[in-house]
């Protein structure tokens, strides 16, 4: 029981340092949309900061809709934690984009100072989600030793988060070198999960495997499009557009973060459960 309660206090702090950072976004709005270009007013910031606090507010939704579903004792599966820390942490990634452009604008000045602010309040509520993960209870028995157990996390954590870094290109190149093997996988034998593991949790696998690939598929030509239009765009108005830019970069981490869910699903599936 106490360390339900750690980890739903976690996400409780994790909820207040969320609001934070919205509010810094919204006193950042107006004077981005006014005063970052001369005798005129910025569009683009606008569109990408209402799209940034909207993408913010989705994300607080859910924080408010695990703390409550933990408060009635229900059981929240930690891939719930995992997607939220992982769209902060892209948030916060997209956002430095902005909070660099501005820091060499004198007369705004204090609008990169909030949003490097806000992005460091996104860094630290993904990392709060993150140990409220590692807090959570298990409810399935383990059989490997924790020091291999804590080696395989390490080594797959650490190649995620390099995938989600490094989206372009390495994340993109290993992404579709995955699914291009899991493909050949597939061609080759009807499963391509360990024999030794349960029926049912190999059919729920495939399953999850499965939608991955849907966002894959769906988030990929997306954020080619969205990307290429943004450069269009920008070429033929000698300016910076970005709400194609913002879909195209969420849709390019979509894609990513999705094919690294896949590959872990992938190694559990390869595992051997004796």
């Amino acid at each position: 029981m106490k360390t339900m309660q750690a980890h739903t206090r976690l996400l409780v702090i994790a909820v207040g340092i969320l609001l934070v950072s919205i509010l810094f976004l919204l006193i950042v709005t107006p004077a981005a949309y006014t005063k970052t270009l001369p005798n005129e007013n910025n569009s683009g910031a606008l569109i990408g900061l209402s799209l940034a606090i909207g993408l913010h507010l989705v994300l607080l939704s859910a924080y408010l809709r695990i703390i409550k579903k933990l408060r009635k004792n229900h059981n929240i599966r930690i891939g719930s934690y995992i997607v939220i820390g992982v769209f902060l942490l892209i948030l916060g990634l997209i956002d430095t984009d902005g909070a660099f452009a501005y820091l060499n604008n004198t007369d705004a000045f204090y609008i990169s100072f909030l949003l490097f602010t806000s992005i460091f309040c996104d860094l630290t509520a993904a990392v709060l989600t993150f140990i409220a993960a590692s807090l959570k209870h298990k409810s399935v028995a383990v059989n490997t030793s924790p020091d291999k157990m804590l080696l395989y996390g390490i080594v797959v954590g650490i190649g995620v988060v390099m995938m989600i870094l490094f989206a372009f290109p390495w994340g993109i190149i290993l992404s579709l070198a995955f699914w291009i093997y899991l493909g050949i996988t597939i061609r080759r034998k009807p499963s391509f999960f360990s024999d030794k593991i349960e029926a049912t949790l190999a059919e729920k696998l495939q399953k999850r495997l499965k939608g991955l690939l849907t966002v894959a598929v769906i988030s990929l030509p997306v954020a080619i499009a969205g990307l290429v239009i943004h450069h269009v765009n920008s070429a033929g108005t000698d300016g910076e557009e970005s709400l194609f830019f913002y879909i195209g970069i969420i849709a390019e981490y979509s894609f990513v973060v999705a094919s690294a869910a896949g590959i872990i699903t992938f190694l559990k599936g390869q595992q051997n459960p004796n």
